[in-house]
């Protein structure tokens, strides 16, 4: 079989409480999902080198708008692809 290294992604998924969740931010949401994946991927976090989000979902009126930028920045990560994404 030939080797899949440098061919395929190894993917984790993160999940998060749902609804109206009082004292949480919307980066707090994606930071624990984020941080649920990739454990749940097995991998650390200086094993990432790619970072997708999901589409754009607009801040509340006092959050900052989350980009995959900031997202990994508060992550500790510094990947070499990052991208916002719907399908």
């Amino acid at each position: 079989m030939p080797s899949l290294k440098d061919k395929y992604a190894v993917v984790g998924v993160g999940c998060t409480p749902q609804g109206r969740v009082p004292g949480r931010t919307s980066l707090s949401f994606h930071l624990e999902a984020s941080a649920n994946a990739i454990k749940d991927a097995g991998l650390a976090k200086e094993d990432i080198d790619g970072f997708i989000c999901y589409r754009h979902f607009p801040a509340a009126s006092n959050e900052d708008n989350l980009t995959p930028n900031l997202i990994a920045q508060h992550l500790g990560i510094s990947p070499v692809y990052m991208s916002q994404d719907a399908n």
